[in-house]
């Protein structure tokens, strides 16, 4: 059982053996209460690659003081962490599962192990308003540092400072506030802002971090510079979107949709402009993980999509014509639907393929290796892309609007349907993302909105497709239970019709592609 908190705190360099300033008036404080000095026990663990460090996340298992245990800081800014507790355990020596659980992602997957050992006397004062009621904690700490590599100095790296925490609950703006007004009378002393806010970070310099060690960006005006910029967005993006999905309080209200456009604008770039990155087996195993990760995410933005229309008719008049239990009946199967595919994205981001990707996406985005080909101008570029990706697109969406071979099953020539919208819809949206990358200055406006206006339409198509084979299937578990089909014969006469629809525009659609 762990324990969340928001944890907002500024940190202070002081002098050693100076003295703290006087902050009776500032901030509502108007009295303290300084407490005996205690000891304090961390040790840091990460991977061997530092993977924690560089996701500005940290783990440690600390004895002494108050909230003795295993701790996970993850900082949102210099002032700003969530920390989550975990119960202090016999062994020192090993993580706990529910530990390594929580940083699965963040370790990517990796063993971890202690980096290094920091120790603290600290000197707690609490800062209290009139009433005796706590505004904020302030620590004064005496700090030694004792790194655990190979290459670890023999001395211990000491320093003081001091952490002002505002109690739990206050808004950030107001603590900033306080801060702020704090930061003057540290001034007075000699004491500032902390060039460094974690101890961590101070206790490893120096440490042989591979994640630490980044590359400068792309030159300007370079196809590259678009694709590491462009990179760095969707995996920020994707941590965010994973860690909702993999936390069961917020995967029910995650929204797949987006989840689904990240994918494929990741599959968009490694795929599209492969020849922008080194020709490795690396790259190749994350840029077909991209593309299962994107069919994956699709799916289950596709059941989302069903969840919230399926159930109405496009039109006031057909819906007053769908009764309460059809209508209950088909939200049902669509929500289990959709906690299917989010189980099955879930399973995804526990695997091999996924830990691969974001070691990719860490490397083009951290240490960013161009080849000559991506140093190019984003016009040259463009040309080579569009000369790959306009007849891929017009092939998959001719087979898309092919004529149906009758002597085929009625079955299998509507699954065969099926598949290969679905294979012209998912290049067509990955053309069109590949594209926003460099934008229209660099793709043909006409080429790029009409790769634009074919995506559109396969979308519509693909969502009736699914919609009419999920009224099928409603419609003949009720047939056979002898409840009433009308109400879903209903709905499937909307689907229809869209579905006719967009496979009319698909064909115009391809001969303007």
């Amino acid at each position: 059982m762990s324990d969340t908190h928001l944890e907002i705190e500024r940190t202070y360099d002081l002098p050693e053996g100076g003295d703290l300033p006087d902050l009776i008036g500032v901030g509502g404080i108007l009295q303290s209460d300084r407490q005996e000095p205690f000891e304090l026990d961390a040790t840091y663990w990460d991977t061997d690659r530092y993977d924690l460090v560089a996701a500005r996340v940290t783990v440690r298992r600390r004895t002494g003081g108050p909230d003795a245990g295993w701790h996970i800081k993850r900082a949102a800014s210099d002032t700003v962490r969530h920390e989550q507790h975990f119960p202090l355990t016999d062994d020192a020596d090993s993580v706990p599962d529910e530990v390594l659980a929580a940083l699965f992602t963040e370790r990517r997957g990796r063993r971890l192990r202690p980096v290094v050992r920091i120790t603290t006397t600290r000197t707690v004062t609490r800062l209290l308003d009139e009433d005796g009621d706590q505004i904020a904690e302030l620590a004064d700490d005496t700090v030694r540092a004792q790194r655990l590599d190979d290459d670890a100095p023999e001395t211990p790296r000491t320093w003081r400072e001091v952490e002002v925490e505002t109690v739990g609950g206050v808004d950030e703006q107001i603590a900033h506030e306080l801060f702020a007004a704090l930061d003057g009378r540290f001034a007075a002393v000699g004491a500032g802002p902390a060039a460094v806010s974690s101890k961590l970070a101070r206790g490893l310099a120096g440490a042989p971090a591979p994640r630490l060690h980044t590359a400068e960006k792309p030159d300007k005006g370079t196809a590259a510079r678009a694709l590491t910029k462009r990179l760095r967005k969707l995996r920020t993006a994707l941590l965010d979107q994973q860690a909702a999905l993999r936390d069961p309080a917020t995967a029910a209200a995650a929204d797949l949709r987006e989840t689904a456009s990240t994918a494929l604008g990741i599959a968009a770039v490694l795929g599209s402009y492969r020849p922008a990155f080194a020709p490795t087996d690396e790259i190749d195993r994350a840029a077909a993980a991209a593309d299962a990760f994107a069919v994956v995410t699709a799916r289950a933005a596709l059941a989302e999509y069903l969840v919230e229309r399926l159930p109405r008719a496009s039109t006031p008049a057909q819906d007053a014509l769908v009764d309460a239990m059809t209508r209950e009946r088909i939200l049902a199967s669509t929500r289990e639907r959709r906690a299917d595919a989010v189980r099955d994205v879930v399973a995804f981001l526990h695997s091999e393929p996924f830990l691969e990707l974001l070691d990719a996406l860490d490397d083009a985005v951290e240490r960013p290796q161009p080849t000559a080909w991506a140093l190019r101008s984003p016009k040259h570029v463009a040309q080579d892309v569009s000369a790959v990706e306009k007849p891929r697109v017009r092939d998959l969406v001719r087979d898309a609007v092919a004529d149906e071979d009758a002597e085929v099953a009625v079955v299998e020539r509507e699954a065969a349907a099926l598949a290969a919208t679905e294979l012209a819809w998912t290049a067509t949206l990955r053309a069109r993302m590949a594209m926003d990358v460099l934008g229209d200055d660099a793709f043909p406006h006409a080429l790029w909105k009409r790769i634009g206006n074919a995506a559109e339409v396969l979308t519509e198509r693909v969502r009736s497709l699914h919609a009419l084979e999920q009224l099928r299937v409603n419609a003949g578990i009720a047939e056979r239970g002898g409840e009433g089909t009308f109400g879903y014969g209903v709905l499937a006469g909307d689907r229809v019709r869209l579905a006719e629809q967009s496979y009319d525009e698909a064909v115009h659609t391809l001969n303007r592609v």
